[in-house]
């Protein structure tokens, strides 16, 4: 599925907010092996993000963090 050059610019804007920004340094404290882990996803293997994920959204601060996000996106259009 093709993005639109709005949705585009949407998800360009999230990922530059501060939000984003907090949620990537708080993945990067947690596991240094984000990076790592987005690669073997994209290659079919997303046990290790999903580990990453799980500790994330059991942490207050990490799920406070998606759930703006996510905020933010539903007021972008995006779904």
């Amino acid at each position: 599925m093709e993005l639109s050059k709005k949705n585009r610019d949407a998800i360009s804007q999230l990922a530059q907010s501060s939000d984003a920004q907090k949620l990537m340094a708080l993945l990067n404290r947690q596991s240094g092996h984000v990076q790592e882990a987005a690669r073997q996803a994209a290659a079919g293997d997303p046990s290790q993000l999903m580990t990453i994920m799980n500790q994330l959204m059991h942490s207050k601060e990490g799920a406070e963090l998606v759930d703006r996000i996510g905020s933010q996106a539903k007021q972008a259009g995006l779904e």
